[in-house]
């Protein structure tokens, strides 16, 4: 296209996909991929079509007005910037989170799973990857205890029949962490029970299991968002200010992110920025 690019990396390349350890299964032309393994391979990809990957130093900023990035390590101007900052885990924002997460208490169920056998952990939340958790801590051997604001459940039939059945694992539904308890090492939960008072349960591990938010830190006169709470985007990734675009889960609602579909978002957003420049797209507007 005799165009210049760079990809610049506020964190680890690959982002979500460097922490998860359980297969992939709808990733196309591979079988059930770890995560790490398909996050390798897209950066070799990356290096080997001789884009630069720039490893940003430090946090990022982006000036949509003037469509400049700011960083530690240099400073770039662009006549398009696709913005692919992904998702990060949503919080609670209870007291002793921050604390627990500042002691590095973040867990991943399938890789630390074993670390908890004979041990109570709670797991809060009410979808796939909070229930999926659950499973996998209490086929390991933990004493679970889910934690989930609704009686009805987001995670698919197939997790809530393994989890409701399992012996290893108690549900308390509707039910509100209010609290994550003790100084050097998280120690209990204080939960608050649908209309029944507060009690205090256990736990050796907390797992915050509550979906995603768009990872927007950083990016000053923000694009529109949508109803979800993520970047507003046409079918082509253009985003409501002129030259910015977006791919990914930045603009995915959680229900509906994915990794192949992240890669068509970027395959888009980048032919509709160059037929931008090229004042040839006539699929704009």
């Amino acid at each position: 296209m005799g165009l210049s690019a760079v990809v610049i990396e506020a964190g680890e390349p690959g982002g979500q996909l460097r922490g998860v350890r359980g297969p992939i299964p709808d990733y196309p032309g591979w079988r059930e991929v770890q995560g790490p393994e398909l996050a390798r391979a897209l950066v070799d990809h990356l290096l080997r079509s001789g884009t630069p990957l720039v490893d940003s130093a430090g946090p990022v900023r982006v000036d949509t007005a003037g469509r400049r990035v700011h960083t530690a390590a240099g400073e770039w101007e662009a006549e398009a910037i696709v913005l692919a900052t992904g998702a990060r885990p949503r919080r609670l924002g209870i007291p002793g989170e921050a604390a627990m997460e500042r002691r590095g208490e973040v867990w991943s169920a399938s890789r630390d799973a074993g670390r908890f056998r004979h041990l109570p952990v709670v797991v809060i939340g009410g979808g796939d990857r909070a229930l999926e958790g659950a499973w996998l801590l209490a086929e390991a051997g933990a004493q679970v205890t889910i934690v989930h604001r609704r009686t009805s459940f987001r995670a698919r039939r197939e997790w809530r029949e393994r989890v409701f059945r399992h012996p290893g694992i108690t549900v308390m539904a509707p039910a509100w962490a209010v609290a994550i308890q003790g100084s050097d090492q998280t120690q209990s939960v204080r939960i608050r029970l649908g209309g029944a008072g507060e009690i205090e349960v256990p736990a050796a591990g907390v797992f915050v299991r509550i979906g995603t938010e768009p990872n927007l830190e950083g990016i000053h006169d923000l694009p529109r968002l949508d109803s979800y709470g993520v970047v507003a985007v046409d079918r082509w990734g253009r985003t409501s200010l002129p030259g910015i675009y977006a791919a990914g889960d930045v603009c995915t609602p959680a229900p509906y992110t994915g990794v192949a579909s992240a890669v068509a978002d970027g395959m888009r957003a980048v032919k509709a920025a160059v037929q931008d420049m090229e004042g040839a797209n006539p699929f704009k507007g």
